[in-house]
């Protein structure tokens, strides 16, 4: 098929996912398998989980509804809605029985303090990657036969005890439902599209894929598809990195052009049919995949299909999947600038992660350092040590919290929840230096109680959650006979995450500044202030949020507290045993809980209203950076990576103006640079002009294609909340004046 076709099937792949048709002969509605799953629970509920998790998946396997369509190059899941997904009663029934018999008190602690917006905590199963080269090595059958061996080895020594055999049966169910359902695809793709050659194509590769390895682009891509959609559309278990593309690609591609299997244009099809699938399935938060890294040699995993990738991407014009892109100096400078350009012309779905600041990091936490240089990135922007550990990301921190519990003596005034930790009361306190120790009381025990939940609840992600596919990738599982993403990787890390930060700087410097050092109000008097949010004091409220005394202007005196904050919070987490055999790290990232939170959080000191959203990832507080983009990374760099190892973000916006031309990629480039030079770890751009922003507030017809870099993600400008786009308008605000 000729590369010009994917115009003619664009229709058909935005909408797969969004509005699917499916031959209702094929298979049962989601409602339908799902009422089923709740029966088989029922029924089988005195089997090892992993035995009932798999029956489960075969089920699935067998029923839901099925497409293979001509005008794409990979078949269609019935079970294609992420947060209707048909295990997800039996997930629910495992995790509300764990809750009930192992831990209801921790579990009654934790939904209180989340509701207070303390913390955010949840029982994850979103950050997995399997070991793609594995995938690619072995294939769906080579899998299995690995997987068999192992078992026989324990059969053969003695030690396949009854854990041991139900893990393997799981695996051997699950891995024989997938080559299954391959059949099912394969003889639907004949009885209905027979001579088709698209189909006929399409019918080759998934009788490869059931009988072996893949062995060219086409193939390797199908089955980076089809993992996907049977982990996390159906075995309930996130695949948060589709994989270094370009590094694994690399040799089908090169291959495939050089034997003439394929021309260049047959297989920007391909990449364009693989993009689309994401972007149609749409999850708010994107998909990753990464492109670059450092070889062996020292020279760059940025080869000629890493710039074929960017270009169909770009091409593309979506906001997800998103791009990651390992940042070294190695990197090849017309790589960067293509980059860069997609960038500034609003296709930025792009975060650069800089390799240098990943060894610092991963090496901090004891890993070696090939470990570092091959580690996977994963979900928003975390490395992860590839095919030998797991992360997951048990909760977030409100690190702007404890300024709204010192103002009210430990109450949370929305829910009256009472955090006890003996620091002073407000009518006790007499000093900056008091005021600031009361603060750290109040983020200990967040800190702490956050760590104690979560250790509680790990212990049983393998009962609530078997992980079968993802485990069956990881050699390591299948020599311990443990859970991939409980306890049998090498590694095994829980992260805990940080929202917040930023805004927390700002309101400890407003009660400085503005309490202590100028003494325009007394403690009760700006504890009355905020009660009230605000109101009756817009005059004050206005001054404070124009003082420049706030993290992101390069003020040593402000950065040295979010300097502080981090080493405090990573010093309390990283490397402190977790309970599944690893230990813990501590993270910069927010995801989306810099809104959530901030929803759960009144008034504070430096200006922010009750509800309002907070800073995110290690960035300022929306509009407080005013010196420009290189005070901002110097304050960024002002806390140490290593400190917060999980992952250490920073978000930047510049205007149009500035990265204009040659001259405009140059700048861009040197910021990399400088953010690589002082050991930033990912840094990721939003190119705005507040009057365009403000004009698709108001014409949002004229703006169906502008895209925003959120946290970790890409939207597009128009799905926005109406309070979240006025945070970006007036940061652009802010950086043009």
């Amino acid at each position: 098929m000729p590369y010009a076709a994917f115009e003619q099937d664009r229709t058909y792949l935005t909408e797969k996912f969004r509005h699917p048709v499916f031959d209702p002969a094929t298979g049962v509605e989601n409602s339908i398998l799902k009422e089923r799953i709740r029966a088989m629970a029922e029924e089988l509920k005195d089997l090892p989980h992993p035995v009932v998790k798999g029956r489960c998946f075969e089920y699935v396997c067998r029923n839901m509804l099925i497409d293979v369509n001509p005008h794409d190059w990979f078949p269609a899941f019935g079970c294609y809605n992420r947060d209707d997904r048909p295990l997800s009663p039996l997930n629910f029934r495992w995790a509300h029985e764990a809750k009930e018999r192992f831990f209801p008190e921790i579990n009654r602690l934790m939904e209180e303090r989340n509701a207070a917006g303390l913390h955010l905590m949840w029982i994850d199963f979103d950050h997995s990657v399997p070991d793609w080269d594995a995938v690619f090595t072995l294939g769906f059958p080579g899998l299995r036969d690995r997987a068999r061996r192992y078992r026989a080895e324990r059969e053969k020594n003695g030690t396949l005890d009854a854990a041991a055999a139900a893990y393997f049966d799981g695996l051997e169910i699950t891995i024989n439902a997938v080559l299954e359902c391959l059949g099912r695809f394969i003889d639907y793709a004949r009885s209905h599209h027979a001579g088709n050659p698209r189909i006929e194509a399409e019918i080759a590769c998934l009788e490869q894929l059931r009988t072996g390895a893949p062995r060219n682009t086409y193939e390797a891509l199908q089955i980076i598809y089809l993992d996907f959609m049977f982990s996390e559309h159906i075995d309930r278990l996130q695949v948060r990195s589709l994989g270094n593309l370009d590094r694994m690609l690399g040799p089908y591609y090169e291959r495939d052009l050089r034997e003439g299997r394929f021309t260049e244009a047959q297989i920007r099809e391909f990449f364009a049919c693989f993009l689309m699938q994401w972007a149609s399935i749409n999850n708010y938060w994107g998909h990753p995949f990464y492109l670059g890294g450092t070889r062996a040699d020292g020279g760059s995993e940025i080869n000629a299909l890493s710039y074929l990738i960017l270009d169909v991407f770009d091409q593309l014009s979506i906001p997800t999947p998103k791009i990651q892109i390992k940042l070294a100096r190695n990197t090849p400078v017309e790589f960067l600038n293509k980059a860069l350009d997609m960038i500034r012309r609003g296709n930025n779905s792009v975060v650069f992660v800089c390799e240098d600041a990943i060894r610092r990091m991963m090496m901090g936490e004891g890993y070696p350092e090939e470990i570092a240089r091959t580690c996977d990135i994963r979900g928003c922007y975390e490395p992860a040590p590839r095919a030998l550990g797991n992360i997951t990301g048990a909760g977030h921190v409100n690190m702007l919290k404890p300024v709204e519990l010192v103002f009210n003596d430990g109450v949370d005034p929305k829910t009256g929840y009472f955090c006890d930790c003996g620091a002073a009361k407000l009518a006790d306190i007499h000093s900056f230096r008091e005021f600031y120790a009361a603060y750290m009381k109040y983020l200990d025990n967040i800190i702490e109680t956050t760590y104690i939940c979560s250790y509680e609840f790990e212990k049983y992600l393998q009962y609530i959650n078997p992980a079968q596919l993802y485990s069956i990738t990881i050699a390591h599982s299948l020599e311990t006979a443990k859970d991939a993403f409980a306890d049998g990787s090498v590694y095994n890390i829980t992260s805990l995450l940080c929202a917040g930060l930023g805004t927390a700087v700002d309101a400890l410097m407003a009660v400085k500044e503005f309490v202590f050092d100028r003494g325009e109000l007394t403690l009760a008097e700006f504890r009355d202030i905020l009660r009230n949010n605000w109101e009756g004091a817009e005059k004050l409220r206005l001054r404070i949020l124009r003082s420049r005394n706030k993290y992101g202007n390069g003020i040593p005196g402000v950065d040295c507290y979010a300097a502080a904050l981090a080493h405090y919070f990573g010093g309390k987490l990283n490397l402190r045993p977790n309970s599944r055999g690893g230990w813990y790290q501590a993270s910069g990232h927010s995801a989306r809980t810099f809104i959530i939170m901030g929803e759960r959080t009144g008034a504070t000191p430096d200006g922010r209203r009750a509800g309002e959203e907070m800073s995110k990832n290690i960035s300022p507080t929306m509009g407080a950076d005013v010196n420009g983009v290189t005070a901002l990374i110097d304050s960024a760099t002002a806390i140490d990576c290593a400190d917060l190892p999980g992952d250490f973000p920073l978000d930047v916006m510049m205007h149009p103006a500035t990265v204009q031309g040659e001259e405009g990629l140059a700048a861009m480039r040197t910021l990399l640079y400088a953010y690589l030079a002082k050991y930033g770890m990912a840094i990721h751009f939003n190119i705005f002009d507040a009057a365009v922003l403000e004009d698709a507030q108001k014409h949002p017809e004229k703006y169906t294609g502008l895209q925003v870099r959120v946290c970790g993600w890409n939207v597009r400008f128009n799905d926005l909340a109406e309070k979240e786009q006025n945070a970006y308008i007036e940061r652009a605000r802010r950086i043009a004046e």
